[in-house]
């Protein structure tokens, strides 16, 4: 009798312009053999489409406790877990840590490692294809499995190695029961399957399979998975004979020179940054919006409403520019956040303050500006394209409201360098009576913003709103519940860019400088898009700064604490920062407070590992715990 595959085959993710009904009418998944799926092209090619859904791509749908392709994942992302961004209506941390069987973060995914290995073996027996098309399918199966692993090894460390479709013999049912090779062998087995992707992919794709990964793809995925074994093994502890950590720091030499061979493929696929607009805050504003060829993307995966849409613009909308469902507003950007983007001269972008918490001048004084946005002058383009700040202005996705995000505190008065508060926070339709003191007339004052700070659970808790990847007024659907179509960029140049900085950087610390030169061309390269001046040498403190800015509310930051072991010093025990506007009435000016807003991140060090399911450990008892669970 014929196996039955088990595999759900949802024809969610297309490629390039292939529906569901280009693939086989599938009968009911009950009675789907073997020969069913691997005995025609078509069957192959709608199993393949089954593996690209179930990547672990952190997009717009994914969510640290809600998981992959669902919508509510847009409301609970990493950057929540780190100090990208507080949760209007639940400032406290995401990030767990799991317990039992806690879903949070979870990525065990043996079911899709069946899939592909299932794949892979009969691809290796199939007779259907000209051996050219054979080798670029099985390409293809090793970078998915890859990307799987990579999934799975920066969340527990050393997993489990399995690398053809396990069969069940009841004479010996402990022969499924693989234990967990260490986290070397495992990066080790990532590379070794990338590699392979690398060699047998073809450089480009026909404009029917351009979803698909490439030689070059394939590529940046090794060029992010090395980059995580390096850091692991420069900056990670040592544990468990090896299931967590590497047993020799020297060793990240190794890895961070498979990242410089990875750029070094994608840079012969000829992608630049994207330079589509002079203005270089809509410049990179834009870029996101792109739907179809862009210079810089390598592997993106695509939106389309109605068949895959997202609810970005949905979970965060402005306040007052909500979409008519409501929601909006859930990512409160932290001044943290703010303070990352340098000015323009590549100085420090932070903040000075009094010992009350108030923003101060060069002269220590009290800094008062005549508009919100003035406080923000000079900065880093890409600041005024990742974050509406006070007083920005602001068209909503629909394009049927304009104005400004009108963010106050409340109502101050100044004499000298004292302040006084006459009244914040409380109800949007809160107002004080004011006696003007030059024209002696009394006045009504709202109290807070039409955009905040305060007014109710559902507006700005830090008084900063997202920008980045938020439609303008362009929106390709009417707004409304998963409506969303931005596509999500995986891998783009800039990162490539940046990984190879940060490898040259770290290798520079290791008394390895041949490739700091280019490292340093390719971080500037990035900061020169961002009219940002030239970084005068390459550091591992530059790029990391760099990386913050550039791959804001990519999902990259949460891991990048974790990988370089920083998570437990900037996120332990601590608020983040929020900036609160004050207008100064018998002044007509604005001045600004710096405060620490939302409950205390705890991340401890064994946070870096999460906790494999006990469920799993029942199943297999030979699965070791990580530390400290």
């Amino acid at each position: 009798m014929k196996k039955i595959i088990y595999g759900a085959l949802a024809m969610t993710l297309t490629f390039g312009t292939i529906s569901c009904s280009d693939f086989l009418d599938l009968a009911p998944i009950n009675k789907i053999t073997e020969n069913d799926i691997f005995g025609s092209e078509a069957g192959i090619e709608a199993y393949m489409a089954t593996l690209y859904n179930r990547l672990p791509i952190e997009d717009f749908n994914y969510g640290s406790e809600s998981g992959f392709n669902n919508w509510v994942g847009g409301c609970f992302v990493p950057a929540l877990s780190c100090d990208e961004a507080i949760h209007c209506e639940f400032p406290h941390e995401i990030f767990g840590p799991a317990t039992e069987n806690n879903a949070w973060n979870q990525w065990w995914t043996y079911d899709n490692v069946r899939n592909v290995n299932q794949l892979i073996q009969e691809l290796k027996e199939s007779t259907l294809f000209a051996p050219e098309k054979q080798e670029e399918l099985l390409g293809e199966a090793y970078a998915i499995r890859a990307w799987y692993y990579f999934g799975m090894a920066k969340r527990y460390g050393g997993v489990p190695i399995i690398k053809v479709p396990q069969e069940y013999d009841d004479s010996n049912p402990s022969a499924l029961l693989v234990n967990r090779s260490t986290e070397e062998e495992t990066y080790e087995f990532i590379l070794e399957d990338l590699d392979n992707a690398i060699a047998m992919l073809p450089p480009t794709r026909s404009s029917r399979e351009k979803y698909r990964i490439n030689r070059y793809a394939a590529a940046a995925l090794k060029s992010r998975a090395m980059l995580y074994a390096a850091s692991i093994a420069k900056y990670g502890s040592y544990d468990k004979n090896g299931l967590v950590g590497f047993d020799d720091p020297s060793k990240a030499e190794k890895y961070y020179k498979e990242v410089i061979k990875a750029v070094d493929v994608v840079r012969e696929g000829g992608y630049s940054l994207y330079r589509g607009n002079a203005d270089k805050a809509k410049n990179y504003q834009e870029m996101f919006w792109i739907k179809g060829d862009c210079p810089e993307v390598i592997f993106v995966k695509k939106y389309e409403y109605p068949d895959k849409a997202h609810n970005w613009d949905l979970w965060n909308q402005p306040w007052g520019y909500r979409y008519p469902e409501g929601y909006g507003s859930r990512l409160s950007p932290t001044l943290d956040l703010i303070e990352a983007f340098p000015m323009a001269d590549g100085t420090s972008g932070e903040f000075e303050t009094n010992s009350s918490g108030w923003i101060v001048g060069d002269d220590g004084n009290i800094l008062e500006v005549k508009d919100r946005t003035d406080l923000f002058d000079g900065r880093d383009s890409r600041l005024y394209a990742t974050v509406l700040i006070p007083g920005a202005e602001w068209t909503n996705a629909k394009g049927d409201v304009s104005g400004i995000i009108d963010v106050k505190r409340g109502i101050a008065e100044m004499n000298g360098q004292n302040v006084t508060i006459l009244k914040e926070g409380g109800a949007f339709t809160d107002q004080i009576s004011y006696t003007d003191p030059e024209t002696q007339k009394d006045t009504s004052i709202y109290v807070i913003g039409a955009q905040g700070v305060g007014g109710n659970a559902e507006s700005t808790i830090t008084g900063l709103y997202i920008k980045k990847f938020l439609y303008e007024g362009n929106a390709t659907q009417d707004p409304k519940h998963t409506s969303g179509e931005q596509d999500w960029f995986e891998f783009r140049y800039a990162e490539i860019e940046l990984n190879y900085a940060e490898a040259a950087a770290e290798l520079a610390t290791m008394g390895v400088s041949d490739y700091v030169a280019n490292g340093l061309t390719y971080l500037n390269d990035v900061r020169d898009r961002a009219g940002v001046e030239d970084a005068p040498s390459l550091t591992v403190d530059v790029v990391r700064n760099e990386r913050q800015v550039e791959l804001m509310y990519e999902n990259h930051r949460f891991w990048d604490l974790k990988r370089w072991r920083q998570a437990d010093k900037v996120m332990n025990n601590k608020k983040m920062k929020g900036l609160y506007p004050y207008w100064v009435a018998n002044k007509k000016t604005w001045i600004f407070k710096k405060l620490e807003v939302g409950n205390a991140h705890d991340f401890k060090p064994y946070l870096y590992y999460i906790r494999i399911n006990d469920d799993q450990i029942k199943l297999n008892p030979g699965i070791e715990q990580n530390p400290g669970y």
